[in-house]
């Protein structure tokens, strides 16, 4: 009896035990999914079907799968659907151009179940010919500020266009800013990239940030090119009035030296005319115009006693000296004119401050 009563008490207190001690849930999961199977095999030559597949390692899902899907040439009829961890993709049936490398790009629409994690610039290839197409684009995108790359989008498309309705090759940046396009045929595309705020699928000129590079020929071996990001824009500070401006003329007139700052601006010299504006937390400013002819040399600019505080400076190169700064142009070719990088300091009081600009 007193051996049952013994196993009694040590299955109770193992079983107490155990209900204390349950498992806690684990790291976040951050890997995307895996493809384990796929069809056509990437790079089939002498391929006819009109159905696609991709099987992955866990479940999948895709928030814009219809709006993220190109082709290219282009195939009618393309329609796709995710049931589990397959993405099954078909199209109408019809004849192939002879001879040629085809492609479904997503980009990076597909995502785990759980956490959506991105299988990056998913494509499938396959040719209706004898060969795969060899060739390939590598670059970097380049940003003025923090941007996540991974976000925006990558076109390639024919030299000269335009009109800028559709590409013909898609991807996607990794969270560095590089790119890779392959299975290129040869060929010298104009690359576009820039965010789809509105997630259409295509490029709103006039509302979405972009970046460009003109005449990328594409070759075996590339280059890496480097693709500017014109994520910035230059809004000219409002011009503070004029019962304003004698408000703080009257405070630096009647207030004592010790409760001011006393600040030098130290500007390098310009290669061409550059506008600039020194404002002041409390809405005091200044505005500048450096002219290369009258700034040979490193300028000082005395301002004597000043408000203390937080001042901002900023402006822009006016490179083609229309007064204005003007944004970058896909249509004219024209990158946008180079913004000076803001740059903060504090003037604090019964203090002699050398602040140093920096214009380029």
């Amino acid at each position: 009896m007193l051996r049952i009563l013994t196993y009694l008490v040590l299955g109770s207190g193992l079983l107490a035990c155990a209900v204390q001690s349950q498992p806690q849930g684990g790291p976040r999961d951050q890997t995307p999914p895996v493809i384990v199977d796929q069809y056509p095999p990437m790079g089939t030559l002498n391929f006819a079907g009109n159905e696609a597949y991709v099987e992955f390692d866990e479940y999948i899902q895709s928030q814009n799968l219809r709006a993220s899907i190109t082709t290219s040439p282009t195939l009618e009829g393309v329609e796709a659907e995710i049931k589990g961890k397959r993405l099954r993709i078909n199209w109408t049936p019809q004849p192939f151009q002879q001879n040629t490398t085809y492609r479904i790009a997503l980009g990076d629409a597909i995502g785990d179940l759980n956490e959506n994690n991105k299988f990056s610039n998913l494509e499938l290839v396959w040719s209706s010919g004898d060969y795969i197409d060899s060739m390939r684009v590598t670059g970097t995108v380049r940003a003025k500020g923090t941007v996540a790359y991974e976000n925006l989008k990558i076109w390639l498309v024919p030299e000269g266009t335009d009109s800028v309705q559709a590409a013909d090759f898609v991807g996607t940046p990794e969270k560095d800013g590089a790119f890779t396009f392959t299975y290129l045929p040869t060929s010298t595309y104009d690359l576009l990239v820039f965010e789809d705020l509105n997630f259409n699928g295509a490029w709103d000129a006039a509302a979405e940030p972009f970046g460009f590079l003109k005449s990328v020929a594409t070759s075996q071996d590339s280059l890496a090119f480097e693709v500017p990001y014109f994520n910035s824009s230059f809004e000219v500070p409002d011009t503070m009035s004029t019962h304003f401006a004698d408000s703080i003329q009257m405070v630096l007139d009647t207030a004592k030296p010790e409760n001011l700052g006393h600040l030098v601006l130290v500007v390098p010299p310009v290669e061409t005319d550059t506008y600039g504006w020194l404002s002041h937390e409390s809405g005091y400013q200044k505005s500048f115009a450096f002219r290369p002819y009258r700034q040979a040399d490193t300028t000082y600019i005395d301002f004597g006693n000043l408000l203390p505080g937080k001042y901002t400076f900023k402006g822009f190169v006016d490179e083609n000296l229309d007064s204005n700064w003007t944004p970058a142009s896909w249509f004219k070719n024209l990158p946008g004119e180079f913004i000076i990088p803001e740059q903060t300091f504090e003037l604090k009081a019964n203090w002699d401050l050398e602040q140093p600009l920096i214009l380029q």
